[in-house]
């Protein structure tokens, strides 16, 4: 049985297919030079050191903080700008019940105030493009149209300036491996990556939570994982 995304992420699908269109043509456009987009492959959420189970959903997370690691996965890297990647991987293993995770009901909390980092404006740039960032503000645009992004619970935009298909390829990379709503059903797995937005002068070592509110489909019943993100930055 295929995972069905929740209500709603149809369009993204929908604009995904158009991305995927549109950095095509520019890598027909652009030749061999043009970046590749790298496939996210995960484990089991039990095999991550931070996860949790609950009524046979299992919900397991891995802050990013190896700057080569970001760097191949993303193609640019994401801490010099004060973005760290938090991947999400959850697992239904119930047998019967399935469960509907919403991305506007997960969010990332600093563990000494309980509370989300605040929006800020910032440049992700690479050596092969920049990208505009704006937490609190809206979409990526890409090829005409704009894809949403997820920090910390909140969109971000990302526009394209210099080298437009490795540019695009970088905007598409960041939005193809967000975290999305799913509707697991029993055995269905689902995967992505929120991006946590670090305070101007954050310390190398901080405590924060990556909190997850997920409901029961059949009952309403909703649950709330409570995860660790305990992060140690390269200096």
């Amino acid at each position: 049985m295929k995972t069905i995304k929740a209500e709603g992420e149809w369009l993204n699908l929908a604009k995904y297919v158009a991305g995927l269109f549109s950095i095509g043509l520019l890598v027909l456009g652009s030749g061999c030079s043009t970046m590749k987009v790298v496939p996210l492959t995960t484990s089991n959420p039990t095999s991550y050191t931070q996860h949790e189970e609950k009524d046979g959903l299992v919900v397991g997370i891995r802050p990013m903080t190896d700057k080569r690691e970001i760097e191949d996965m993303f193609k640019v890297n994401l801490l010099d700008k004060g973005l760290v990647p938090i991947l999400v991987v959850a697992e239904n293993q119930s047998p019967s019940a399935s469960f509907i995770i919403a991305k506007n009901k997960l969010c990332v909390q600093n563990g000494a105030t309980g509370t989300s980092n605040s929006s800020q404006r910032k440049k992700v740039t690479s050596s092969t493009g920049e990208i505009m960032a704006n937490t609190g503000g809206v979409m990526v645009a890409l090829g005409g149209f704009a894809l949403p992004l997820l920090i910390v619970g909140m969109p971000i935009e990302f526009t394209g300036m210099q080298k437009a298909s490795n540019a695009s390829v970088i905007e598409f990379n960041l939005a193809d491996k967000e975290f999305y709503s799913w509707t697991l059903g029993p055995g269905e797995k689902a995967q992505g990556f929120v991006y946590l937005q670090l305070p101007k002068d954050a310390p190398a070592a901080a405590n924060y939570r990556l909190v997850a509110e997920v409901q029961n489909s059949a009952t309403g019943e909703a649950t709330t994982f409570d995860l660790p993100a305990n992060l140690t930055l390269p200096k």
